[in-house]
């Protein structure tokens, strides 16, 4: 007996509505997706009566909302959420987030310096961490919607301003991915960077991002052959040996990057006035 078919825009409306009628969900083992914090080491909904969470009707945005991914050569989908610890809980959102990175921080860099845009991305961190089990299952849903209508691959980024492994949840459900979904990412965690096959068979490329904190780890990233991305004043050849390409040039650069080279970004926003040594101005080793 066939299904009933129901629009995409009445199954994301049943599907928050359904939040409501369970309090708890675990997948079968025990994961960490909080790196750094003491949360998370279930994934598990707890709700609980908070004036800042609701649900949303549409998580991710098009590609074509932002500057960068706007110039991607695939169909893009990206996720905002409010970075560091800027929700009711105090949870931090990017774990590894130096001094410099939270300083510099693009959560307010383009379309971000709107008050309502800022609060839409606080609103979508408040319902993540309040009812994570309808949330993913609603990116899921998006994912998929936008997918079957792509020709080519679709390059979906869920960690727009944040740090968190929200692909690890998405593929922990068990759920059905199209398989043209591609995941990609920058994180300042060592163990989450690099080029990764999901159990669901999806290509999940991560790039390690520099900080005033992290150098070693970044130079020992690439030496193994990943990608890195350093945030300079001025783009150089080379940095510490390494050759550097426009990280600037489109957001899905390193789904096509060769091993071994930095995605060289340059100073945005508050990060040209950084003093802290997040963005590098001298280049050793330059070519």
């Amino acid at each position: 007996m066939g299904g009933v078919f129901l629009p995409y825009s009445q199954f994301v409306t049943l599907l928050v509505l359904s939040s409501n009628r369970a309090n708890r969900w675990r997948v079968g083992r025990s994961v960490s997706y909080f790196d750094g914090t003491n949360f998370g080491h279930t994934y598990s909904s707890n709700l609980c009566n908070n004036e800042r969470f609701k649900p949303m009707k549409k998580l991710l945005s098009n590609g074509n909302t932002n500057a960068k991914t706007a110039k991607n050569l695939r169909e893009s989908l990206i996720l905002y959420l409010a970075p560091f610890t800027q929700n009711s809980k105090g949870i931090n959102l990017c774990p590894k987030a130096s001094a410099g990175c939270i300083s510099a921080c693009l959560f307010t860099a383009g379309r971000g310096v709107f008050a309502n845009v800022q609060k839409a991305r606080r609103e979508r961190t408040e319902y993540f961490l309040h009812d994570r089990h309808t949330f993913i299952r609603q990116i899921m849903a998006e994912i998929n919607h936008k997918a079957k209508r792509t020709q080519g691959e679709l390059a979906v980024r869920l960690n727009g301003t944040s740090d968190v492994k929200l692909v690890q949840m998405c593929v922990a459900t068990g759920m059905h991915i199209e398989p043209n979904v591609v995941f990609y990412d920058y994180t300042k965690i060592p163990q989450k960077a690099g080029t990764w096959q999901l159990d669901s068979g999806h290509r999940y490329v991560v790039t390690l991002s520099r900080s005033e904190t992290n150098e070693a780890d970044v130079i020992k990233h690439l030496q193994s052959g990943g990608i890195a991305a350093v945030v300079f004043n001025e783009l150089p050849t080379h940095w510490n040996g390494f050759p550097v390409i426009d990280g600037d040039e489109r957001d899905d650069l390193m789904l096509d990057a060769p091993k071994g080279v930095v995605l060289g970004l340059k100073a945005k926003g508050k990060a040209r006035k950084d003093a802290s040594g997040f963005v590098v101005t001298k280049v050793a080793n330059q070519a």
